[in-house]
């Protein structure tokens, strides 16, 4: 998909939500544009410290970046109860992000609906989008 594409999407998000968004760090700019279209504030951003250095073009990248936006009114996490910014966790398939990441959303958001867009399989708990993903919701 074009990024005007992804940008054009309806996402199924509340009036008080919370994006996490993958973003390479070529793509930084176009994934901005994403989350602004699709109607959030960044508010900040964690590193994936893979652990092995890959492709790139001004630096062969060994991270990702994973934004922070938030509509509406969400609370950023407690004084004490933060994740730290940089979380090293190792690489799986390609464009696979480890299951660390959703643990974390879940601890930091354990009460309210998730759903995971572009989704390659389903997760107890979240419904996901994507044409991966083998189911729309899961229990």
């Amino acid at each position: 998909m074009t990024t005007d594409d992804i940008c054009a999407l309806e996402v199924p998000a509340a009036d008080n939500a919370v994006l996490f968004l993958w973003a390479t760090v070529p793509m930084l700019l176009e994934a901005l544009a994403v989350m602004r279209a699709w109607g959030f504030t960044y508010k900040s951003h964690c590193v994936w410290a893979k652990g092995r250095a890959g492709t790139g073009y001004w630096f062969r990248n060994a991270h990702e970046l994973l934004l922070v936006g938030t509509r509406g009114s969400i609370p950023a996490p407690a004084p004490g109860q933060q994740y730290c910014s940089v979380i090293e966790l190792p690489v799986g398939r390609h464009s696979e992000k480890p299951d660390g990441f959703v643990e974390m959303i879940e601890e930091m958001f354990p009460n309210i609906p998730a759903i995971e867009l572009f989704a390659r399989q389903p997760r107890i708990g979240w419904d996901a989008w994507g044409n991966e993903a083998a189911s729309v919701a899961v229990p």
